[in-house]
């Protein structure tokens, strides 16, 4: 089975094809040019580059949030026009899971987190492994609040993800030596990974259908929060 990773949750735009035993290809961008403009191009280099059509492509995993609002639904729309057209197998895979997945062998918890603005992260604890064991559900909350939970822990913690470099000095003030961070090329969140749990899933006949499929955004946009606030308060929307 060959599987397409789409990971544009982040400011990262990330592209893979992987099998079942190896990792064929992955192109990963982190440049001032938007996920619409990289995202189609990276995908045709990579396929031309391995010598593969997109109709080799046996299925497509994309990562579905939390993350970027507007990078999410780049990558979901770009994931659900392919399956659709491609007639394949799709599979949202949840964008901190994965982060997640790139470190099995940590003796300790992951606390993947990513940059949610408004002084909060986007965050969900784990287990390590291959396909990580899920201690919280995803969750928008303040860092402050996060620490202060896993401060009341005795294990060791992993954090990765967009929002480590923002966050680095507090995290060690509160956490000390149990805190331990990874370098920026090490705490993104790939393709490869992505593509990687989407085959697992869909191998053992786990799919979405491409039709019912939406991004996991944990929490309203700021349009949605302006909108509420106008029915609230008797205004209109504009």
């Amino acid at each position: 089975m060959i599987v397409l990773g789409i990971e544009t949750a982040t400011l990262v735009c990330s592209v893979a094809v992987v099998t079942a035993d190896k990792m064929l290809a992955e192109y990963t961008q982190q440049a001032k040019k938007t996920h619409s403009e990289r995202l189609l191009p990276l995908i045709d280099s990579l396929l031309k580059d391995i010598g593969l059509k997109v109709n080799d492509l046996n299925g497509i995993a994309v990562a579905a949030g939390p993350g970027s609002f507007t990078g999410l639904r780049i990558g979901m729309v770009t994931a659900k026009s392919l399956a659709q057209v491609l007639d394949i197998p799709l599979y949202g895979v949840p964008t901190l899971e994965a982060l997640a997945a790139q470190h099995p062998h940590f003796p300790g918890i992951i606390s993947p987190i990513l940059d949610a603005r408004r002084k909060q992260v986007y965050n969900a604890l784990f287990l390590p492994a291959e396909e990580p064991q899920r201690l919280t559900a995803e969750r928008a909350l303040p860092l402050t609040d996060l620490l202060q939970e896993l401060e009341q822990e005795r294990e060791k913690v992993l954090f990765v993800g967009d929002a480590v470099p923002v966050y680095r000095q507090l995290i060690k003030e509160k956490l000390g030596d149990r805190a331990h961070l990874l370098p920026a090329e090490a705490s993104i969140c790939r393709a490869a990974t992505v593509a990687r749990l989407g085959l697992k899933r869909m191998s053992a006949g786990c799919t979405h259908s491409w039709h019912d499929l939406v991004p996991f955004y944990v929490r309203l946009s700021e349009a949605e929060r302006k909108y509420l606030r106008s029915l609230k308060e008797g205004g209109d929307f504009c």
